[in-house]
């Protein structure tokens, strides 16, 4: 067994004492290096020899995007400017900007947790791996790059943008790794068959998608325009890239978070408090692993719940959790209804919807390609599994905009 299958299946009680051993580390170190955390840790009176077990965690304070944002450039950084080799820039914000450094040991644990993302979904030097995230300050294709090129496959590393190239290079050279935002094989099948190809004749047969929310009626539609199966990969900029955090069960059970790197707690956005497990919260995070900037109880936004903290069927033993149901802002209420847009999307999908948009305003506008006589039912359904009637209106396909990187489904008036 080599490394990555022993990161994959830890025993628990390994997990728990490479967890014990570096959650102590992480916090000591980051009160040594950073003077943030000293000046955070002073202001909340957190006494850090205190602090000598992941149980202990509550009583750290939280990190959260604006303590990011006031620390740019480098401000939070533990590490002097030498051994920082590159940095990214965490998506979805504005103003100042969020940047993350990186070690050349934070590039290498990048690199790991995406190999273990490979391993599992049965990724070899056999593929051709096509990567279409963004190469730039978004880190969305590096992780993806470093990990194919660590194990010798056909990489073809084209980035966002161009659909009629990118289906012309899975023709052409036979891709069978698509690595992509989860919105996008819509928008490539929908211009293959434009092209003239049928997408479940291209040679893709695997898929890693995120960056955003996604539901399994989604996928459902995915895997079978493509014939391919679909994963499911998170991650974050903030706690190192894309796939960094953990990635889906090969049984579908939800998200295996990778606990000997990271710890997870489901806290309530509203009082911070942890929930129980199986309760809806918001996802916190602990880097146990990093180097140039490890995040100590970090605010995602994220929206989840633990699963299972057991040995899994699929014999991982690292917790699970939900996979990503939205964000705590993309969070809509409504007549007293709290709802995401996922929520819509499962029904919307269900239906073999493929394109639509939520207006929300005076009141909620469901915008959907397709034909008119879905309308009643899609109302139905939304009625009766989400609990609020939405005005329904069908458009011609081609109606609504298209995306190539993450979809704006979401629209606030």
């Amino acid at each position: 067994m080599n490394n990555i299958e022993k990161g994959i299946y830890l025993p628990r009680g390994k997990i728990e004492e490479i967890k014990r051993k570096r959650f102590k580390s992480v916090v000591k170190y980051a009160y040594d290096n950073s003077a943030f955390y000293r000046r955070l840790f002073k202001e909340n009176g957190v006494d850090v020899e205190s602090i000598k077990s992941p149980e202990d965690i509550t009583k750290l304070p939280f990190t959260t995007k604006q303590h990011l944002r006031e620390a740019y450039p480098l401000k939070m950084s533990c590490v002097p400017k030498e051994r920082i080799v590159r940095i990214q820039m965490s998506g979805g914000t504005t103003g100042q900007p969020v940047i993350i450094p990186y070690t050349r040991e934070d590039v290498e644990q990048w690199k790991e947790m995406l190999l273990r993302a490979f391993y599992i979904a049965g990724i070899t030097s056999k593929d051709v791996i096509q990567i279409t995230p963004a190469f730039g300050l978004w880190n969305g294709g590096f992780g993806f790059h470093f990990a194919a090129d660590a194990i010798n496959a056909f990489v073809i590393p084209i980035g966002a943008g161009n659909t009629r190239n990118q289906i012309k290079f899975m023709v052409d050279f036979g891709t069978t790794v698509l690595c992509a935002t989860a919105s996008y094989p819509l928008r490539i099948a929908e211009i293959a068959e434009e092209m003239g190809y049928e997408p479940s004749e291209l040679p893709v047969n695997k898929m890693l998608l995120g960056a955003e929310p996604w539901s399994d009626e989604m996928r459902r539609q995915i895997e079978k325009t493509f014939n391919a199966r679909a994963f499911d990969i998170p991650g974050l900029t903030e706690m190192g890239g894309v796939g960094t955090v953990g990635f889906e069960c090969p049984d579908r059970n939800g998200l295996h978070i990778w606990e000997d790197n990271y710890i997870v707690e489901i806290v309530d956005p509203e009082t911070g408090e942890v929930v129980d497990d199986g309760e809806d919260g918001e996802v916190v995070y602990t880097s146990l692993n990093r180097k140039a900037m490890p995040l100590l109880r970090y605010r995602s936004g994220e929206v989840s719940a633990v699963v299972s903290r057991e040995k899994c069927e699929c014999g991982i033993e690292h917790m699970v959790i939900k996979r990503i149901r939205g964000r705590t802002d993309d969070m809509v209420i409504y007549k007293g209804v709290k709802f995401y847009p996922s929520d819509v999307e499962q029904i919307l999908a269900y239906h073999g919807v493929r394109h639509y948009i939520i207006e929300v305003g005076n009141g909620i506008r469901v915008i959907f390609e397709g034909e008119n006589g879905l309308t009643r039912r899609i109302a139905k359904d939304i009625k009766e599994f989400l609990g609020f009637t939405p005005r329904i209106e069908a458009v011609a396909n081609g109606t609504l905009e298209r995306f190539e990187g993450k979809a704006k489904r979401l629209v606030r008036g």
